[in-house]
């Protein structure tokens, strides 16, 4: 066995390397708090869309936009967001790629589908 003393510069470059994870953890732990705990003015509103005048399809991918999006926030504030149908699918491929989403290429495909159609139509159709 040998006697060598680790160089202080390796023993530096571990504390430092150590520090900068436990922060990293900790400030994950506080971001993902807050994604949890922050109200958005958009979660206030309504929870849920009628859409029992829409076509079979996007009946059908409501639900899927139900079951996928509220596992990460509420459903009011997708709902609630005022997004034109021009933001939404950069906004959902963002989404897509947060970790836990569970959204795959064709799940967000469907969401962002009824999202568009959504927005082109919702105020239009319940004002008839």
């Amino acid at each position: 066995m040998s006697n060598e003393t680790v160089p202080k510069s390796s023993l530096f470059v571990w504390w430092v390397t150590i520090v900068i994870l436990f922060l990293s953890v900790l400030l994950g732990l506080f971001v993902f708090y807050l994604s949890k705990t922050h109200q958005f003015k958009a979660d206030s509103g309504p929870t849920f869309i009628d859409v029992s005048s829409y076509p079979a399809e996007m009946q059908k991918k409501y639900h899927i936009f139900v079951n996928k999006c509220s596992r990460c926030h509420t459903l009011a504030r997708p709902i609630n967001s005022g997004f034109t149908a021009e933001q939404w699918p950069s906004y959902v491929q963002k989404m897509k790629l947060k970790t836990g989403s569970g959204l795959t290429d064709k799940t967000a495909n469907q969401i962002t589908d009824f999202l568009i159609f959504d927005a082109n139509n919702r105020k239009s159709i319940s004002n008839n």
